[in-house]
């Protein structure tokens, strides 16, 4: 009776060992496929833009570029990350810098580790590698449900690969090269093409273009340039048209070959209108350090 109940408590154990055996490999299996995700996930965020994405962008086809994204993340995001990670740009910050500094990114290294604090989060650290020569670390984190879907992508200091990016390549004036050639791209179907600058205060981030109301659609287009650091530079033109400054204290300066005029001092706002040919041109915009000169300069640039 002894020998019996001595072999069913071994064999129970050994049923039970056997048990832990399989849900500890099931366990490590599933972790593995969720680190495999965490991966492809990063390699999406940190290579490219591809040429399919770049003539998105380059046709300002918002519907597709969201689809883009969608095909590439749908699959690993929850669906709330999902919504939240498209409307903050999450996924698509690194290639729309990247895009409009005309380079690719490129992974040269990534480890990717489950974190010693918590079965559900991923640490990781990549060495991205950009087409202008320069190369910048990103660490962060990305958490998960028990399901394994990605709920949070954190970096800790994205900033490093951003100025990656940049090209600008700063002049003796202390001013920055500008390339106008994609902003005129963008503005080739409208009804008027005015010039655009060479030069600018500084490393433009982002540049945003709204026409005139109904009735000066075609006479009237805006031009507002971002910095990284916030400050901004508003362009005004108009086609066959006048910008009133009558109640403004200016004074007569030469731009080039042209006159103009100017108000306001530095670290004020300051205004600067001329026009050239049929089209009228003001630049307005409180940008730190900026000189008249530094205005008039930029003004000169214009092609």
């Amino acid at each position: 009776m002894i020998k019996k109940l001595l072999f069913m408590a071994l064999t129970l154990l050994i049923a039970a060992g056997c048990t832990s055996t399989h849900s500890s490999g099931e366990n490590t299996k599933e972790q593995s496929k969720v680190q495999e995700d965490v991966e492809k996930v990063l390699e999406h965020i940190f290579t490219g833009p591809d040429q399919e994405l770049s003539q998105f962008y380059e046709e300002h086809n918002q519907e597709e570029i969201s689809n883009y994204y969608k095909d590439q993340f749908e699959p690993y995001f929850t669906e709330k990350y999902m919504d939240e990670a498209m409307k903050t740009n999450l996924v698509s910050s690194f290639h729309q810098k990247a895009y409009g500094n005309e380079v690719k990114m490129d992974i040269n290294s990534m480890s990717v580790e489950q974190s010693e604090d918590k079965d559900t989060a991923y640490d990781f650290d990549t060495q991205i590698d950009v087409s202008n020569g320069q190369s910048a670390k990103v660490r962060g984190r990305v958490n998960t449900n028990e399901q394994g879907k990605i709920t949070r992508i954190h970096y800790v200091d994205p900033q490093p690969l951003l100025h990656a990016f940049d090209m600008a390549v700063e002049t003796e004036d202390g001013l920055f090269e500008y390339d106008r050639s994609r902003l005129a791209s963008r503005t080739e179907d409208e009804a008027y093409q005015p010039k655009f600058p060479t030069v600018m205060p500084f490393e433009v981030d982002g540049v945003e273009i709204e026409a005139g109301p109904m009735n000066q659609k075609d006479t009237l287009l805006t031009f507002t340039f971002f910095s990284e650091t916030g400050e901004m530079l508003e362009l005004m033109t108009v086609k066959e048209g006048g910008i009133s400054y009558q109640d403004l204290e200016t004074e007569e300066v030469s731009i080039g070959e042209q006159t103009g005029q100017y108000a306001g001092k530095k670290g004020d706002p300051q205004r600067l209108m001329w026009k050239d040919g049929s089209i009228t041109y003001e630049l307005k915009g409180k940008v730190k350090d900026l000189s008249k000169e530094d205005l008039i300069t930029v003004a000169e640039s214009f092609q």
